[in-house]
């Protein structure tokens, strides 16, 4: 939802001032048919707009077992790494990412669990070099709503209700249950914090 929410507000913002859109699809190798029918959906959405598209395979279990990194971290690296590398074929001056309000306040939580000093408590940049996140300030349910009112279906990746990844035990249970026991606005206010 968050990367398809991107795509279509930027479409929008095109009707206003010029620039070119091209979309970057980073398929993990991870999530079998699933993965494929998502890289279908995105080339499909790419060819209805006429917005140029492509793709780039990895076998990320195999990237994070040779670096000995976990496989969320391989995926990012391997994601940035694409990002960069045909952003730099395609002379793009920003490289803009669907990272909202949720992920931000994820990143600050897990980043505080850590051990993190005052640069992991201050989350998700919402500029870095090149790389710009339009949609930050926005919550998961802001988005949805978006994509709904706009009658725009998206895919839903099944990894992201299981457990085995760090990030999903702080999207699943442990924010649930601050949002549930201690307050409704703990997304916003990690945000903002």
């Amino acid at each position: 939802a968050d990367s398809v929410c991107l795509f279509m507000v930027l479409l929008e913002f095109q009707k206003q001032m010029t620039f070119e859109i091209k979309v970057v699809h980073v398929e993990h190798g991870i999530r079998g048919e699933e993965s494929l029918r998502d890289e279908r959906y995105v080339r499909e959405l790419c060819e209805k707009y006429q917005v140029e598209y492509e793709c780039v395979s990895c076998d990320i279990p195999a990237m994070a077992k040779e670096k000995k990194i976990s496989i969320e971290e391989a995926g990012r690296n391997a994601r940035y790494e694409a990002f960069d590398r045909i952003g730099e074929k395609w002379r793009a001056n920003r490289i803009a990412v669907a990272h909202n309000q949720n992920d931000q306040a994820e990143t600050i939580l897990w980043n505080l669990a850590r051990g993190s000093g005052l640069d992991g408590a201050a989350g998700i940049r919402p500029v870095r070099g090149k790389i710009i996140r339009p949609l930050l300030e926005c919550s998961r349910t802001e988005i949805e709503a978006f994509l709904k009112k706009k009658n725009i279906q998206w895919c839903e990746d099944g990894t992201n209700d299981e457990l085995d990844y760090t990030r999903n035990i702080i999207r699943n249970r442990l924010l649930p249950e601050m949002r549930e026991q201690l307050n409704t606005r703990v997304i916003t206010h990690l945000a903002e914090f």
